[in-house]
Formats: structure tokens, C-alpha cells, sequence
């Protein structure tokens, strides 16, 4: 599992270590991939520390755009735990690579990800977390081909630049 962004509270990674622990023993070849810094980053070693999934959860930093989409390909799913947030940009990406998305019921995010395209919990419950990791972990190579086709669908008739740029062009050009 990946997840992309700025390390800091409201992004809810910080969750990812106990979900991490709860899930090792169940799948043991688990990893969990932090991409990016901020300001939570040593909230999150230590509690990976506390945790001892130092093995399975790994922050990277910050990463170039070419590996970042790298390790999105190779994912079996992405995961934003997030508490705060308007649409991430990083979802929109994920999906437009097919790659299903584990996200919270915050803000926009549920006009684009629901059971459709992955899995969506409410912020902060690390229960269903836990749950949706291990949803995404357990669904077959077909259902998370599936998954991924329907979110990258969804991207390309909602979110298309091409497309919004032309609806734009015509609001203004009335």
C-alpha cells in the first residue's frame, strides 16, 4: 500500500503504523510506503518505533514525480487517511492510474471514491481502517483490476483537462 503527501496532522498518517501492526501477522509480506515530509514525521517514526513495524511501514520523503508513479503502479492500493482536505489531488492521480483508493468520508472525497473504486471510512476510526487495508490486501487481482478501472473511468469524465478546459471556454466565451 502507498500513500502520498505532506506528513502532518491532518493528513492522518499517523493512523497507518496501527493499522500496520494490526495487519502484520495476517500478511506477513506486508509493506506500507510513506511518500513525503512535514511536520508529523517524527510523530510517525516513533509511533512505527512504539509499534515495532519498522520493517513494514518505511517513509521515503520526498520523491520525483516518475517514482512516485512508480510505486502507485505497484501498489495494490492507495491510502489517505485523512481528516482534513477539499479533493486531493493525489487521489485523482492514484485513480487515473488505477489504483483503488482507501480514503475517509471528508469533504469532496466521497463525490469520487466509494465502493466503486475503493474503500472510503470515517476519519479517525482506525478500526475500519484497519479494515479497508485489509479489504484491499485480500481482493483479488480481477476485483482490484475492477476497482481500478472504474476509478480511472470516473477521472476521465469528471476530471479530464481537456474537457473542463472546453466547459470553461464556452462559460466564457458567453
Amino acid at each position: 500500500l502507498v500513500c502520498v503527501g505532506r506528513l502532518c496532522p491532518q493528513k492522518g498518517q499517523a493512523q497507518i503504523p496501527a493499522a500496520a501492526a494490526a495487519l502484520r501477522a495476517e500478511f506477513p509480506d506486508l509493506k506500507v510506503i510513506l511518500i513525503g515530509d512535514g511536520e508529523s514525521r517524527a510523530e510517525i517514526e516513533a509511533e512505527i518505533a512504539r509499534l515495532g513495524v519498522g520493517d513494514v511501514v518505511q517513509i521515503t520523503g520526498w520523491m520525483e514525480n516518475a517514482k512516485v508513479r512508480e510505486a502507485l503502479k505497484a501498489a495494490r492500493a492507495f491510502v489517505l487517511p485523512t481528516f482534513a482536505e477539499g479533493l486531493p489531488v493525489v487521489i485523482m492521480e492514484a485513480l487515473a492510474l488505477g489504483r483503488p483508493v482507501i480514503s475517509t468520508y471528508i469533504a469532496g472525497i466521497p463525490e469520487l471514491v466509494d465502493e466503486g473504486c475503493g474503500w472510503i471510512v470515517p476519519a479517525g476510526d482506525g478500526e475500519a481502517l484497519t479494515g479497508a487495508m485489509r479489504a484491499a490486501l485480500t481482493a483479488s487481482p480481477e476485483k482490484l483490476a475492477a476497482l481500478g478501472r472504474e476509478g480511472r473511468k470516473r477521472i476521465e469524465d469528471r476530471h479530464d483537462v481537456d474537457k473542463e478546459a472546453a466547459k470553461l471556454a464556452a462559460l466564457f466565451g458567453r
